[in-house]
């Protein structure tokens, strides 16, 4: 067992690793996923092929995994949600000014869930039950987080590699790491400033409902007040099937949609700014659990 949960933390390693640099050349989650599921299939293929299993002599021949294979028109877990064509004149202000803003970017695929008043009172699994989600990790949140060394020159959020505030994007069964995303942030700014200038806190309660326009529980990545720079994690464009609900500007209101579709249309930086299972260190982010 021992060997095993290391070969496993080993894969966890290389995958995130491999996520990392596919972001920073500009691959999209959707397209490594499909370049990945190419290879498995050639390889299949191969083996078949060379067992002399009928199955090999009759498929067609599968081509390598291309550098950037084309996009697929509607991701598997965009499927699993109903296509929305107009916004709903039903709903509260907020759910139109939302889904306004989905429609707006192409999102059409989405679902919005009101939650009853025990909600956040209640385990994951009841809320996974009432949102529809496939599991409890794919309930998400947003939280703001600050960098409360900034350079004195980053006084805004116009440069999203060297900002003075994030919208983060995190599951509710993982751990937010402030140190992780401090050193990926370094580098994507070019380490432009020295390490010192940056480190990663959740902004005040006050801060992130004047910069998102939300309150506590309802913070969303649509239709921000402020255009914050969007992280999303790296477990939450792996997930299978890929759909995930978060906060949607109220306390009661959940939204779900696909990652793939998420990145799309948001363009938020993919990156692991979660802790690995197990890891002792991650107390430091107890108190960020929002």
């Amino acid at each position: 067992m021992a060997a095993l949960a290391a070969l496993t933390s080993r894969l966890n390693t290389v995958l995130a690793r491999l996520s990392q640099l596919e972001l920073e050349v500009g691959v999209t989650p959707a397209d490594a996923v499909a370049a990945r599921q190419l290879a498995v299939l050639d390889r299949i293929a191969r083996l078949e092929a060379a067992c002399g299993l009928a199955a090999a002599a009759t498929a067609p021949a599968l081509p390598l995994a291309a550098a950037s294979p084309a996009p697929l028109p509607l991701s598997a877990g965009a499927a699993l949600l109903p296509e929305v064509k107009e916004v709903d004149r039903s709903g509260s202000e907020v759910q139109q000014r939302l889904q306004a803003e989905l429609l707006e970017l192409g999102l059409t695929r989405h679902k919005f869930v009101r939650a009853p008043p025990e909600y956040y009172d209640r385990p994951l699994e009841f809320r996974q039950g009432i949102v529809g989600a496939a599991s409890i990790h794919h309930l998400c949140k947003s939280i703001v987080i600050e960098n409360t060394r900034a350079h004195p020159s980053v006084t805004d959020c116009s440069d999203p590699h060297n900002s003075k505030y994030y919208l983060v994007v995190v599951q509710y069964t993982a751990r937010f790491s402030a140190e992780k995303m401090k050193k990926h942030i370094h580098r994507l700014g070019g380490s432009k400033f020295g390490i010192k200038w940056y480190n990663m806190r959740l902004a005040p309660e006050a801060v992130s409902d004047e910069l998102t326009g939300f309150e506590h529980n309802g913070v969303s990545p649509i239709a921000l007040k402020t255009r914050l720079p969007i992280i999303m994690s790296h477990k939450i464009a792996e997930l299978r099937p890929d759909v995930f609900f978060l906060g949607a500007g109220e306390v009661d209101l959940k939204v779900g949609f696909s990652a793939a579709d998420f990145v799309a249309a948001y363009k938020p930086m993919v990156m692991d700014i979660t802790y690995d299972e197990g890891d002792e260190s991650a107390s430091e982010t107890s108190s960020m659990a929002g």
